[in-house]
């Protein structure tokens, strides 16, 4: 993907990264490659935003070409937990990447972390565990946090709400930078009473 899809200034609530998946997506693409590898070791927020596409990407159904680099430590908990929901990138780096890899391909379905507004509340759908977890947001500043985080801005939202949030695993932090994992579904790829 272009260097300067990833550094464009917002445009919609769900700033620039969401606004190129859904122009690529009306504009018949549905097979997308980031140039460069998502560097989760220190990453900055070209990483994030590269992240990003990915979880928007996956929410449209948009097939990406990605690679992962973590650091060695964080590679379970990602692989396992935290990225599970995004669709599995081409490679990744660490100790038993094939078997992780493997396992990422074998789990990963569309819908597994979401998240969809209401009149009044937001409501996340959380399958990363194999388990549904269920969060009704209505408290308004949890409902009114999440389009925030779904642009990170994160100073715009209160600490407590955000301790919280990362108390779940929905808020993620890498090198100190916050990147909300949950993604917001355009169409729901099964019936709606199965979720």
């Amino acid at each position: 993907m272009r260097e300067d899809l990833l550094t464009a200034p917002a445009a919609t609530p769900y700033g620039p990264v969401g606004d190129q998946v859904h122009d690529l997506y009306r504009s018949g693409v549905r097979c997308a490659a980031l140039d460069e590898p998502v560097s989760l070791r220190s990453p900055g927020p070209r990483d994030l935003r590269a992240l990003d596409f990915v979880r928007i990407a996956s929410a449209h159904g948009l097939l990406v070409r990605w690679h992962l680099r973590a650091g060695r430590r964080a590679l379970p908990a990602l692989t396992a937990h935290d990225l599970s929901h995004l669709q599995p990138p081409v490679s990744l780096d660490g100790p038993r990447s094939a078997e992780r890899l493997a396992q990422w391909n074998t789990r990963f379905y569309i819908g597994r972390c979401v998240w969809r507004r209401g009149p009044g509340f937001v409501q996340i759908r959380d399958r990363r565990d194999g388990v549904l977890q269920r969060f009704d947001l209505v408290q308004p500043e949890y409902a009114q946090a999440v389009p925030l985080l779904e642009k990170q801005e994160t100073d715009a939202v209160d600490p407590e709400v955000l301790a919280a949030l990362r108390a779940e695993r929905l808020l993620l932090t890498f090198g100190g930078l916050d990147w909300w994992a949950p993604y917001l579904m355009d169409r729901w790829p099964v019936p709606s009473m199965v979720l």
